[in-house]
C-alpha cells in the first residue's frame, strides 16, 4: 500500500510541475521579432565617399525610422550622421542610405539605430534597437 500511495504522489507532483510550466510559457509575454543590419567598406582611402547601407524590421513597432550614427576612435559619443524616411512597421522596412566623405587618417566606427515613435505621426522617439558596430580603417 505505501508503494502505491507513492506512485500516486510521484504522479501528482510531476502534473504539478508540468501543469506549472504551462501556465508560465502561457504568461510570458511575446517578444517582438526584429533584425537591424549596416554595410560599409572595412577600408577607405582619405578622400573617397564611404557608402554605409541600412535595413531594420520590427513587428513590434508601428512607425520607425533607421539613422547611422558615427564616431571616432573606440570612445566617445556617437553622432548621427543621417536618418532614413520614416515608415510604417511592420509593412515596410526602415532604411538609410548614406555617403560620407573621409576626411583624414582615422578609425571611425558605424551603428545604425532604429527609433521607434510613441505616437502617430511621429511623438517621441525611443531607441527599438542598434546594429552592430562597423569599423572603417581610413588610411
Amino acid at each position: 500500500m505505501k508503494n502505491g500511495l507513492k506512485r500516486s504522489a510521484a504522479r501528482l507532483a510531476a502534473a504539478g510541475v508540468m501543469g506549472a510550466a504551462v501556465i508560465a510559457a502561457a504568461a510570458t509575454p511575446a517578444l517582438a521579432k526584429g533584425a537591424a543590419e549596416l554595410s560599409a567598406p572595412s577600408r577607405v582611402s582619405v578622400g573617397q565617399a564611404i557608402h554605409i547601407k541600412g535595413r531594420a524590421t520590427d513587428d513590434g513597432a508601428t512607425d520607425a525610422r533607421l539613422c547611422v550614427q558615427e564616431r571616432s576612435g573606440k570612445s566617445g559619443a556617437w553622432r548621427t550622421v543621417k536618418c532614413g524616411p520614416m515608415t510604417v512597421l511592420p509593412l515596410h522596412d526602415a532604411t538609410v542610405d548614406v555617403k560620407i566623405k573621409a576626411r583624414h587618417r582615422a578609425t571611425i566606427q558605424l551603428r545604425g539605430v532604429l527609433y521607434g515613435y510613441d505616437g502617430a505621426k511621429g511623438g517621441h522617439p525611443f531607441v527599438d534597437r542598434t546594429t552592430d558596430v562597423k569599423v572603417v580603417h581610413v588610411r
